[in-house]
Formats: structure tokens, C-alpha cells, sequence
């Protein structure tokens, strides 16, 4: 048997940030991101990039609020997962709150060029989405 493939997301009100990795490393690789379309041609873009990937469980960055509760934006991205899971993915959540935060000092540090290019951001957010998952599930 190989190794689990992982896939983590950040999904956002404009663009899908993507990365991926496999359990049992830590490292996690940035795949770009994705622009929304809205609802089903997300997921089925979606869900086509995951096959592709080999992909066997997707993480989903939580975006609570700061003392840990949900709010309506935790709500709608937990909808959107779910859609995931219909397509037969393993879904798990993985708590996003000081993801940007850490994106965003990764990317002051990467050349000005790649800082201006639009969803960067949302694609380092979901490197250390998935990379925050894999140091405590790898």
C-alpha cells in the first residue's frame, strides 16, 4: 500500500488555495489555487484536481472565530466540504485562524512578483493548513 495522499483547501470568497502532501511527511507543496465559479462547478473542478492528484483525504481549513466558535463563514465553508464528502472524499477540518497570519510572513519573504501575483496568498494559507495538519496527524 503507498502513502496517503492529502489534500488541503482554503476556501475563500474569491479563490480555492490548494496544496498537498502525504502522511507521514511533513512538508507540504503549494498546487495554485482555484477561481470560484460558484457551487457545483467548484466542487467539480474541485473534486477533478483531487482525482488527478491521487488524493485520499482532503483537509479543510476552519475559519473560526477567534475564542474558537463558529460563525456564518465556518458555516458555509463546513456546506461546502460537505458537497466534497458526497463525492466521496474524506473530509476533516483543520482549525485555520493563524494560517493567514503565518501565509502572509511566508510571502513577504518570496520575490515581489510572486507577492503581487493574486491568490498567493490563498495558496501559502492552504500550505500551512495542511502542513499545521500533518505535523500533529503525519
Amino acid at each position: 500500500m503507498g502513502a496517503v495522499r492529502v489534500a488541503a483547501i482554503d476556501v475563500g470568497e474569491a479563490r480555492i488555495g490548494r496544496a498537498v502532501g502525504e502522511l507521514g511527511r511533513r512538508l507540504a507543496f503549494g498546487r495554485g489555487y482555484l477561481e470560484r465559479r460558484g457551487g457545483r462547478a467548484d466542487l467539480e473542478a474541485l473534486a477533478e484536481w483531487l482525482r488527478s492528484e491521487g488524493v485520499q483525504r482532503v483537509v479543510v481549513g476552519l475559519p473560526l472565530r477567534t475564542g474558537g466558535e463558529e460563525g456564518p463563514e465556518a458555516r458555509r465553508v463546513r456546506a461546502f466540504a460537505g458537497g466534497l464528502a458526497e463525492l466521496g472524499f474524506e473530509v476533516v477540518f483543520e482549525d485555520e485562524r493563524f494560517t493567514t497570519r503565518l501565509a502572509q510572513a511566508r510571502l513577504r519573504r518570496a520575490p515581489r512578483r510572486k507577492r503581487r501575483e493574486k491568490g498567493r496568498i490563498d495558496e501559502a494559507s492552504a500550505v500551512a493548513i495542511l502542513e499545521a495538519y500533518l505535523e500533529r496527524h503525519g
